[in-house]
C-alpha cells in the first residue's frame, strides 16, 4: 500500500512539475501516458478535456490532487465491477457444464451390464475433467480475490492520501493564519512605536520653542534694565 501511495503522489507531482494543480496539457499527458491501457479514449483530446471538466469541482480550469484521486477511485471501482461481472459469467458457464455432466450420469447407469466396463473409463475421464475445471475455477477465484484485494488497497491508499492532503491543507491554513496574526501584531506594534516617537519629537520641539521664547524674553528684560540704568545715570 505504501508503494501504491508513493506511486500515485510521484505520478501527480511529476505530471504537474511540482505544482499543486494539473493544467489541461499536463492532465492530457498524464492520461495518455499512464492510463492508456484502461481508458479507451486516452488518445482523444476532446474526451480527456471533457473528463477534466467533470473532475474540476471548483471550476478553476485545473485538476487538483483531490480531484485526481477521484479519478483514481473511479477507475478502481470500474475495474472491480468489470472483474466481478467476468467472474460471474465464468461461474455461470462452469455451473452449466457441471449440470450437463450430472445429466449424463443416469443414462450411463441404465446401460446393459456388458457396456459398464466401457462406460467406467469415460465416467472417470468426465470426473477428472470436472475436477480440473473446479481446480481452474478455484485458481480464478483466488486470482480474482487477489485482484479485488489490490483494488481495495489502491482505493484505501487513495483515501489515506486524500485525508493526509486535507490535514496538511488544514495545518498549512492554520500556520498561514498564525503568521498573518503575527504580522498584524508586528505592524500594530511598529505603528505604536512610530506614534510614540512622533509625540516625543513634537514635545521636544515644543519644549525647544518654549526655551527659545524664554531666552528672548530674558534678553529683552536685560536690555530694558540696562536702558533704564543708562538713563538714570546720565
Amino acid at each position: 500500500m505504501e508503494n501504491a501511495i508513493q506511486t500515485m503522489v510521484k505520478t501527480f507531482l511529476k505530471s504537474s512539475k511540482g505544482k499543486e494543480n494539473l493544467g489541461k496539457k499536463e492532465f492530457q499527458n498524464l492520461v495518455s501516458s499512464q492510463l492508456g491501457n484502461i481508458l479507451s479514449d486516452s488518445d482523444s483530446k476532446e474526451a480527456i478535456n471533457n473528463m477534466s471538466q467533470g473532475l474540476d469541482a471548483n471550476q478553476d480550469g485545473k485538476v487538483g490532487f483531490e480531484e485526481y484521486l477521484k479519478l483514481v477511485g473511479y477507475l478502481a471501482v470500474s475495474l472491480s465491477d468489470q472483474r466481478c461481472l467476468a467472474q460471474k459469467e465464468q461461474n455461470q458457464n462452469s455451473n452449466a457444464a457441471t449440470g450437463q455432466v450430472a445429466q449424463s450420469s443416469p443414462e450411463t447407469a441404465e446401460e446393459k451390464p456388458e457396456a459398464n466396463a466401457e462406460a467406467k473409463p469415460a465416467a472417470k475421464e468426465d470426473a477428472e475433467a470436472v475436477t480440473s475445471e473446479n481446480a481452474v475455477e478455484s485458481v480464478k477465484v483466488d486470482v480474482k480475490a487477489e485482484g479485488e484485494a489490490a483494488v481495495e488497497e489502491a482505493m484505501a491508499a487513495a483515501a489515506v492520501v486524500s485525508v493526509a492532503v486535507a490535514e496538511a491543507a488544514e495545518e498549512a491554513e492554520a500556520e498561514a493564519e498564525a503568521e498573518a496574526k503575527e504580522a498584524v501584531t508586528a505592524i500594530v506594534a511598529a505603528a505604536a512605536v512610530e506614534m510614540a516617537v512622533e509625540e516625543a519629537m513634537e514635545e521636544a520641539v515644543i519644549e525647544a520653542a518654549i526655551e527659545e521664547k524664554a531666552e528672548e524674553d530674558a534678553v529683552k528684560l536685560l536690555n530694558a534694565i540696562d536702558k533704564e540704568i543708562t538713563e538714570a545715570t546720565s
